[in-house]
């Protein structure tokens, strides 16, 4: 009786392990068929020349924002802004008590 309930139990495994690959091939069967499905759908070369294409304008575009952007930096800047800079930083770093002609010694 004991042989007889381990051998149903191991034919039911069998069964089982049976089950689970149909299921396995059914669904590999439905993602080959999508995969087909989409490489039909999905031109690659015209992908791949519309990458191509975005890249080059988008270059293309960087370097126009560059050239505006140092258009405008020369546009605004006036004549004297730099010593008013320094000017400044050299307020502030007194405000807070840093001098660098004290800590750094001359070059031999």
């Amino acid at each position: 009786m004991i042989e007889m309930r381990s051998h149903l139990q191991g034919c039911a495994l069998k069964l089982q392990t049976v089950k689970s690959h149909e299921a396995m091939a059914s669904a590999m069967k439905s993602t080959t068929t999508a995969m087909m499905k989409m490489n039909k759908a999905v031109d690659a070369p015209a992908i791949n020349k519309m990458m191509r294409d975005f890249e080059k304008e988008n270059m293309r575009s960087e370097m126009m924002q560059e050239i505006m952007g140092d258009m405008m930096d020369d546009a605004l800047e006036a004549d004297g802004d730099a010593e008013e800079e320094d000017k400044i930083v050299n307020q502030v770093l007194d405000e807070i008590g840093i001098s660098f002609a004290e800590e750094v010694p001359d070059a031999p």
